[in-house]
């Protein structure tokens, strides 16, 4: 299912370009792979908010809820400012997860113990390297100046958040 998004964010960004000539940009016109970069980063992060409250609460290591702790207080700005930076742009970002999203959060709420450490740190691993990715195509081929700096400025934190997750793991 991933794949198939970033092929999807892809191609978006191939069909819609080359046709605006003018320098300014409106807010309230965006364009469909800076819609859909709003939109799953919007997801992402509500995800990892949830996700970060059970693995504070429900892990036994200190150091996985001292990250589930941190990945909801970050992600829980980061949504504030994707929430901003969506009204700006008329575009309306859902108050749940994607049913992706939450299935992946039912399974870590079925986990209890050393079970839940395994799969929080696996989904982490997975959903870190998904923002990522996320935001190099946004950084490199978004169209909104804004999103695309958001994005930009976005990055070193999620590489920093990938990076620790993956040490945990091993």
């Amino acid at each position: 299912m991933r794949g198939y998004l970033f092929l999807l964010l892809i191609a978006l960004f191939f069909s819609g370009t080359g046709c605006d000539k003018d320098n300014t940009t409106d807010p309230a016109v965006i364009g469909e792979l800076d819609k859909q970069f709003l939109l799953s980063a919007a997801d992402d992060a509500l995800f990892q908010v949830n996700a970060g409250q059970l693995a504070a609460s429900g892990t036994t290591q200190k150091n996985i809820q001292d990250y589930g702790e941190e990945m909801t207080k970050d992600n829980t700005q980061a949504g504030q400012e994707l929430q901003k930076l969506a009204g700006d742009r008329q575009v309306e970002l859902p108050t749940t997860l994607s049913d992706e999203r939450q299935q992946q959060l039912d399974s870590l709420a079925m986990q209890k113990s050393e079970g839940l450490d395994t799969l929080y740190l696996n989904q982490m691993i997975a959903i870190q390297e998904r923002v990522v990715h996320m935001m190099e195509i946004e950084g490199a081929s978004g169209k909104d100046p804004e999103l695309k700096q958001w994005a930009e400025d976005r990055l070193p934190v999620v590489r920093e958040f990938e990076e620790r997750v993956k040490a945990m793991r091993e």
